[in-house]
């Protein structure tokens, strides 16, 4: 059950993590002409890892609780009408706080890749006269794909070994095989958690190997 579960909410914050970031890349990478500009905006998405891993996680609590930002604001733009209780202690909780989280190390990667595509190849495609969708499809998306999967590989392998974040975020429904790896170790049951450790190392290297076949990073980094 934690392996399906786990697998389940990587891929889950995984796409949240390129759905928030790739256009927020798009934005710094490309769209920020200023270099000390762009610069600028990648410090403040890093700001957050000025503080504590496990500060950040419990900053949520109050976000998502009953009586918390969200709902407030929800109830105040009259868009509910009571308090959402699946906010917090929920699977979609622990989702939310990993996006934030790990939501840097998507937009870093893809970024650095945009920052490095010649300008004169986007002019030269507007002056023959492709659209910006056009332009998109055949030109910054395929040049940006190794920083998506250098991004995704970053993000995989941290939520697939995170415990922390699903033990503060669910209170404790829900179980990843990080969660499994911690408490049979506190329970002293040692050939159980270095199953579930073989089991998750396993897991990572069929993802990352994955992710590697996708594009060669060695030709275009």
């Amino acid at each position: 059950g934690a392996l399906w579960t786990t697998l389940r909410i990587w891929l889950i914050v995984l796409a949240a993590t390129l759905v928030v970031g790739y256009p927020t890349a798009l934005f710094v990478g490309l769209f920020v002409k200023n270099k000390t500009l762009s610069t600028a905006l990648l410090v403040l998405c890093v700001i957050p890892f000025w503080t504590s891993f496990l500060i950040r996680v419990l900053a949520w609590r109050p976000m998502l609780g009953k009586e918390g930002a969200i709902n407030i604001v929800l109830q105040a733009l009259h868009i509910t009408s009571a308090p959402i209780e699946a906010l917090l202690f929920t699977e979609l909780s622990v989702v939310i706080g990993m996006t934030q989280i790990y939501c840097v190390f998507m937009v870093g990667p893809i970024a650095f890749m945009l920052g490095r595509i010649d300008p004169n190849l986007i002019e030269a495609a507007r002056d023959l006269g492709a659209s910006f969708w056009k332009i998109f499809r055949t030109i910054i998306l395929p040049l940006s794909m190794p920083g998506v999967v250098v991004g995704a590989i970053f993000v995989s392998v941290m939520v697939l070994g995170e415990f922390a974040t699903a033990a503060a975020l669910s209170g404790r429904k829900t179980n990843l095989l990080g969660n499994i790896i911690v408490t049979q170790v506190g329970s002293l049951k040692w050939a159980f958690a270095a199953v579930a450790g073989v089991v998750l190392t396993a897991l990572m290297g069929i993802v990352v190997a994955a992710f590697l076949r996708v594009i060669d990073l060695k030709r275009d980094l």
